[in-house]
């Protein structure tokens, strides 16, 4: 049995039988006073506590509990919980034979949040109505997010130090390589025109080309996982999408595929790399164009909000099934039969050290859209600005 703590208040409620009218309005107040020093106190917390009736209603919830359910005191108070959050009603329904639980758990509705319980069952439990439910509910949404972020960067820097290795190890052979095949085209020159000679010219050929194909591999690697940091300088996003699209101009000619820029609006400077922006949206464009391979649309279209610059990229290619688009942001996974996999592990990368975001939508044989965000330069400036306060 919990033990229980007494306060002078209790020996004036033992002799409550005694009292006239003008001391009964005494206590009153002071119960009134109890009460508000109570609610006072409970508002101050930061973790969400909630008290359920036997019926699932809304006994009382203090001021976190009302944010966390995104409603006031006046609609919360006496509400039924299953009707304001259903999902949140679920992981409060306590075991018959439970008095107490803790656990994570993740709502969707009213707002998709983790939250750490501890739910507990206050009164008799063969007094079925006057038994309570109360919930304390910690918001631990941004904490999870921190943490899987330092997981991720723990996994990268330790493939950093191995690619790096490896790197070194498989470039200086490649060097090598490549030095004796110009020593054997050279020689092979002096043969002439032979068939043993052009055989030979033919293989140092084939093994020059392989030798770039994985130095670049290799270079693909190391920019994916471990990418310079950016040189921000005041940037016009319109002007890098031109050049972009000005290096693949051929390419959209001889697929015959149509490109329109939509800019309805000023579109302000943004803090970039200029370098690293362009090779982002190459990458989404070069994208773009192998899923419709021969033919189709490309939309570009320029917007701004209170926070960001967005740039949308979509096309009308062959989409992305919603099992693989989980995926598209993992080294090595490709949709296509050929390609390396870093593309969209690069721009994903380059979009975070600028403080931006990437998302994806797509249809499978509809198109896919891909939207970068990238922060205003106000933003920008508070976001680095804040550790120092």
């Amino acid at each position: 049995m919990a033990h229980r703590r007494y306060s002078p208040l209790d020996r004036v409620l033992g002799r409550i039988d005694d009292l006239d009218a003008t001391n009964l309005a005494i206590l009153a107040r002071r119960l009134e006073r109890e009460r508000d020093l109570m609610e006072t106190v409970l508002d101050t917390l930061r973790e969400g506590v909630i008290v359920l009736s036997h019926d699932g209603s809304i006994d009382y919830a203090n001021l976190a509990a009302q944010h966390l359910l995104g409603m006031n005191e006046a609609a919360v108070s006496g509400a039924n919980l299953r009707k304001l959050s259903p999902d949140l009603a679920k992981v409060l329904e306590l075991p018959v034979e439970a008095e107490a639980l803790t656990r994570e758990v993740e709502v969707r509705y009213p707002e998709s949040r983790v939250l750490h319980l501890h739910l507990a069952r206050v009164g008799a439990s063969s007094d079925v109505e006057r038994t309570r439910r109360v919930a304390v509910l910690s918001d631990i949404t941004a904490e999870r997010v921190q943490t899987e972020d330092r997981i991720e960067t723990e996994r990268i820097d330790s493939i950093v130090a191995l690619a790096a290795g490896v790197a070194h190890e498989v470039g200086n052979p490649l060097n090598a390589i490549g030095i004796h095949l110009q020593l054997l085209q050279r020689e092979a020159e002096k043969l002439g025109d032979t068939p043993a000679a052009q055989k030979v010219r033919k293989a140092a050929e084939v093994c020059q080309s392989e030798i770039k194909r994985l130095d670049g591999i290799v270079r693909d690697f190391l920019g994916a996982v471990k990418p310079t940091p950016p040189n921000l300088v005041d940037t016009d996003l319109v002007a890098v999408v031109a050049e972009s699209m000005n290096l693949l101009k051929d390419q959209l000619q001889q697929l015959g595929v149509r490109v329109a820029v939509d800019v309805s609006e000023d579109i302000p400077l943004i803090l970039a790399d200029r370098n690293q922006v362009k090779q982002a949206l190459f990458n989404v464009m070069k994208n773009a164009l192998e899923a419709m391979d021969r033919g189709g649309d490309i939309f570009i279209n320029f917007s701004v909000d209170d926070e960001w610059v967005i740039l949308a990229v979509k096309d009308t290619g062959v989409g992305i099934e919603a099992d693989k688009l989980t995926r598209v942001f993992d080294a090595y996974y490709t949709t296509k039969e050929s390609g390396g996999g870093l593309g969209m592990l690069i721009l994903l990368r380059i979009l975070r050290a600028h403080g931006g975001m990437v998302d994806i939508q797509s249809t499978p044989n509809v198109g896919t859209t891909v939207t970068l965000r990238f922060p205003l330069k106000h933003r920008r400036v508070r976001t680095l600005d804040a550790p120092k306060a």
